[in-house]
This record gives C-alpha cells, structure tokens and sequence, in this order.
C-alpha cells in the first residue's frame, strides 16, 4: 500500500483568531510605556508562538503500518494495530471541550482536552471541521483534523484490512 498524505491548514476561523490575537498583541506592546515590560511581553508571546507553531501538525500520512502526526519539532506515529476504532466526527465542537493544557485559537487547537461526551482526549487540529476521533488501545484518544475529507475513508479502509490479516 502507498504512503497517503493530507495537509492540515488553518480554516478561516482560527486564521482570524490567530491575526486578532497577533494584532492586540502588536497594540498591546507599543501600548507599553516602559521597555522592560515591553522586551519581556515580546519574548514571553515570541516564545509562545514557536513552541505551539511547532507541536500543531502540517500533515497527516498513512503508511502502510502506522498514522503518522507530522509536526515542525515532533512527529507523532501510532500503528495501526493499535488503533481499536476511528470515528468521523465532521465538525467538531470547540466549545464543548474543556482545555486542560494546551492551545485554542493560535494555529488552531493543540493539546490535552475534556469532553463530557468523548472523555480525555488529545487533539491535534488547525481546523473545525473533518475531525477524526481515533481510539487507541494504550495510548488513549486522539482527535485530528486532515484538509481531506476522503482521508478517513482510508483511514477505515485500512483499519478493516489490519483486522482482516
């Protein structure tokens, strides 16, 4: 079987949230009298920005053996053979997700979530919508969000073929 691959880019909402939140932050610093204040927001937020830029994914692949989370500092895999079921979640729900370390709004949604109705969960999402609720046998649940819609169709397509052999 060939290596699939989908991207994962911002959707029209987190883009804005990502350009407002930059924008108060750019206001916030000229807004600042004092330059220590100032020099310490710039490198807090600078910071800030690079390691949650660094931990979202910009694509997901399907190997042959493994789902694959490619990410600017790390790179995610989880076997297939570990992955008990996916679910296609469509448009997921941000609201009704308690964040409990990690990011929502800058690059999309990054981190360790609660959710009445899915339980602990980590997501991995730059966009709202083709979410994916992947259940795993030890390493817990994981919610990605791919650009393709056709992906989880493979993704299932591939799981049944794992079971079958």
């Amino acid at each position: 079987m060939k290596t699939i691959t989908s991207t994962s880019s911002m959707d029209r909402t987190n883009l804005l949230i990502t350009l407002i939140l930059t924008a108060l932050l750019v206001v916030l610093f000229f807004v600042i009298p004092d330059f220590y204040p100032r020099l310490i927001l710039f490198a807090l937020f600078s910071v800030l920005y690079v390691v949650i830029y660094g931990h979202i994914p910009t694509s997901f692949s399907l190997t042959e053996d493994s789902l694959v989370l490619k990410a600017p500092y790390k790179k995610i895999s989880i076997r297939l053979n570990e992955i008990s079921a996916a679910q296609y979640l469509g448009k997921g729900n941000v609201f009704s997700m308690i964040r409990t370390f990690g990011c929502s709004g800058i690059f999309g949604h990054w981190g360790y979530f609660y959710s009445p109705r899915i339980g602990k969960v980590k997501l991995y999402a730059r966009r709202n919508n083709h979410w994916i609720l992947i259940h795993t046998l030890h390493k817990g649940k994981y919610i990605i969000a791919p650009d393709d819609p056709s992906f989880f169709d493979e993704l299932q397509s591939r799981l049944l073929i794992e079971k079958v052999e």
